[in-house]
């Protein structure tokens, strides 16, 4: 049983003793974040954790960012001496971004956070990469990053950091992104919202913060994790009937516990309309990948059900990006690929060379833009 944690990844990284020493929380005050729907959200605030040491010129910075359930510390199976991101060169930021759905009280501005809860402003990935955009260059002064990466939600911000800022960046490097938003995805998200409203607690949204729709948020995210194994994932991890549900139970328990459920609604929101083609491509996605100036290594997973390669437009962009290099992992571990150990060894030591050959100022990316088994580059193989 490969990845049996991965269900509950956010909660195992919090206590591995790897990551024993906890990095302290770090806020930047933003003052009002303009929307781009022209709103603002007043007394803006960013928190993030950091790892390593920002050097003199500030020029060895990678920024790597959540999904929609986590918060600073999921992506830190990354960073450290010897890992993808390895500490003893580049300052890794993990920020908590916009809308976190963590109960952490402190963290960054979000409509539970705010007081406003359901008038919150409506945002999209697009401030939220705008969010980021300014702690980086308004609290740590830093004007040109490395790397930008992110897993799921942060893997589809990080390929908009491509689009929205195309030359403040090296490289950027998504794991299991989306170029736009795909049916499936919208369905299952509409499903988890409805589920969460129809617990008596919701209360249109208006809840006390003691008193939460844990049910709701619990169990309607168990929609979601239908798909985040492949179905050989549940086969391969769970002998029987009973310790399948007993998961799913422990699971909506502690989901309960940890998500906020008006955040995490908020930034759903985020996610079912987000094409990186819109507004400034006018839906020509190919046109958006063209415009991206950065080296691109992509880590779709063709078993992923969640976030599917083609239907998110991943293959599709992976074609017109100048610079590229999609890495199918191909592992039943589905969206939480990231969590089984023999595709993360792949993916450190693509990572790895990418950024080495940067540092030693090589162009490109080692090997070809496709991996060689793939007869075509618009489908999945198989």
């Amino acid at each position: 049983m490969r990845f049996l944690g991965a269900l509950l990844l956010p909660i195992v990284l919090s206590c591995t003793p790897a990551l024993a020493q906890a990095q302290p929380v770090q806020t930047c005050q933003l003052g009002d974040l303009r929307l781009e729907s022209g709103e603002v959200i007043r007394n803006f605030r960013m928190t993030y954790i950091a790892f390593g040491a920002l050097n003199a010129e500030k020029s060895n910075a990678i920024l790597s960012i959540h999904g929609l359930q986590g918060n600073h510390n999921s992506q830190t199976q990354w960073a450290g001496p010897g890992r993808a991101f390895d500490t003893g060169r580049y300052f890794v930021i993990q920020p908590d971004t916009l809308g976190v759905a963590t109960i952490d009280p402190d963290a960054t501005t979000s409509p539970t956070r705010s007081g406003l809860n359901m008038p919150f402003p409506r945002f999209t990935i697009r401030d939220m990469v705008k969010a980021e955009h300014d702690m980086l260059t308004e609290c740590l002064g830093i004007k040109h990053l490395v790397a930008v990466s992110g897993s799921s939600m942060g893997g589809i911000e990080t390929l908009q950091w491509a689009v929205s800022f195309p030359d403040f960046m090296e490289a950027v490097i998504p794991f299991v992104p989306m170029a736009r938003a795909n049916r499936q995805g919208n369905f299952i998200w509409e499903a988890v919202r409805r589920v969460i409203m129809i617990d008596p607690k919701w209360r249109d949204g208006a809840y006390p913060n003691d008193d939460p729709p844990r049910a709701g948020i619990g169990v309607g995210l168990q929609i979601q994790s239908v798909v985040g194994w492949s179905a050989a994932g549940y086969e391969e991890n769970l002998a029987t009937r009973e310790q399948t549900h007993a998961l799913l139970e422990k699971d909506a328990k502690a989901t309960g516990e940890r998500v906020q459920a008006r955040d995490w609604i908020y930034r759903s929101w985020a996610i079912q309309s987000h094409d990186i083609s819109q507004p400034a491509f006018k839906g020509d996605i190919a046109a958006a990948a063209r415009s991206i100036r950065a080296r691109v290594l992509l880590f779709p997973n063709c078993q992923d059900q969640l976030h599917p390669p083609r239907e998110g437009g991943v293959l599709e962009v992976a074609q017109h990006i100048p610079v590229a290099k999609l890495v199918d992992v191909n592992d039943p571990g589905g969206h939480r690929w990231t969590s089984s150990p023999a595709p993360r060894a792949l993916a450190t030591k693509e990572i790895r060379d990418l950024l080495d050959r940067i540092a030693e100022g090589k162009p490109g990316i080692s090997g070809p833009r496709f991996p060689r088994n793939w007869t075509r580059p618009d489908f999945c193989p198989g």
